[in-house]
């Protein structure tokens, strides 16, 4: 059997699994509702099979005839229209018993209104109009709204439970919804191979860090990483041994810099690490110990990362006009530690480690 093509195939088989729960305990409190009702009206045979039919088996065959869809969320929303129907046959059936009757309406229009917004409900409630005219049609026209005290006492369960039960639905969505939210927001902020920061959102770090240089008189550096010869690696072994050497040079910097140094991929095998509170000299001896520390990762024979690195380091200063500049004067010394043989750190314009 082929696969099907419909990209909406499967969708809201949880949505229908929540609304059985919902559904089966909800017709269980209406049942005794609407059986207080019958009792006192002295309703025949055919009132308590449908009843029975209604409350008890619908819940169960609505579940298996939604999941029967290709699109299962599509079959639930026609069970809510059809929950929605059944309540205004009831209505006719109780003859408008005030209490049981606003109960089932207000039943329906919280469950289309959780599940599909203003306009499933207005859908419910020209279902529940069908409804109520298919009951009329059916049971003859009574009226008598006055609710007696057992209806009401056999209400109140459904008064108590079923409005805390869609809260508590409501919550567990909200809850996963909320989940789903930081989830997407962590992935908008970090690059996908490395785990990083992605330098969008790095940048505006950096943005944030030179304003607040500009502003306190605070100093603060930039180091820009290149991985030396990495390109080699793609060429002789290939982009997914390049894209583990990344992972892993992603791992030696989460490492060895403070979890309050911003540290981001900047671009291909470039990296860069803002280090808050560091003078140059600071930043500089920071830059050199680790430029060590990956040299002696590079030459482990088992090393899965096999390069070493340069690094160019500015402080943030008064004479820069914006970040841009900040980043030019660390991309000018990341330029002389390649230019003079890499595997080495420079500061500014200075001489190379």
């Amino acid at each position: 059997m082929l696969p099907s093509t419909n990209p909406m195939a499967g969708k809201g088989r949880r949505f229908v699994e929540r609304s059985w729960r919902l559904r089966v305990g909800g017709r269980v409190l209406a049942f005794f509702c609407m059986a207080s009702v019958f009792v006192q009206q002295g309703r025949g045979a055919p009132f308590w099979v449908l009843l029975v039919i209604d409350c008890l088996i619908w819940p169960h065959i609505a579940r298996r005839a939604a999941h029967a869809w290709a699109v299962p969320y599509r079959g639930e929303r026609l069970n809510l229209m059809v929950d929605s129907a059944m309540g205004g046959v009831w209505v006719a059936a109780m003859r408008f018993d005030l209490l049981p009757s606003a109960l089932m309406l207000v039943m329906s229009g919280m469950d289309n209104m959780a599940s599909g917004g203003m306009r499933l409900f207005l859908r419910g409630v020209l279902a529940n109009l069908a409804g109520l005219a298919a009951g009329l049609l059916m049971f003859g026209f009574a009226f008598e709204p006055g609710t007696r005290l057992p209806t009401l006492l056999a209400c109140l369960p459904f008064l108590a439970i079923y409005p805390l039960a869609l809260g508590l639905a409501a919550y567990r969505i909200s809850r996963k919804l909320a989940e789903q939210s930081r989830m997407l927001e962590g992935l908008s902020r970090t690059d996908g191979l490395t785990g990083l920061l992605n330098r969008r959102h790095w940048e505006n770090l950096l943005v944030r860090e030179f304003e607040r240089c500009r502003a306190t008189r605070y100093a603060s550096s930039l180091l820009l990483i290149d991985l030396d010869h990495f390109k080699d690696v793609n060429d002789t072994r290939g982009h997914q041994a390049g894209d583990a050497v990344l992972s892993a040079f992603a791992g030696q910097l989460r490492e060895h810099f403070r979890a309050s140094d911003s540290i981001g991929r900047y671009g291909g095998e470039e990296f860069g690490v803002v280090l808050p509170g560091a003078t140059l000299a600071e930043a500089r001896t920071v830059a050199e110990r680790f430029a060590r520390a990956v040299r002696l990762q590079a030459k482990d024979a088992d090393s899965v990362c096999p390069c070493t690195v340069s690094i160019g380091v500015a402080q943030c200063d008064e004479a820069m006009n914006d970040h841009a500049a900040w980043l030019k004067r660390a991309d000018s010394s990341l330029y002389r530690a390649k230019m003079t043989g890499r595997d080495r750190v420079v500061a500014e314009q200075g001489e190379p480690a």
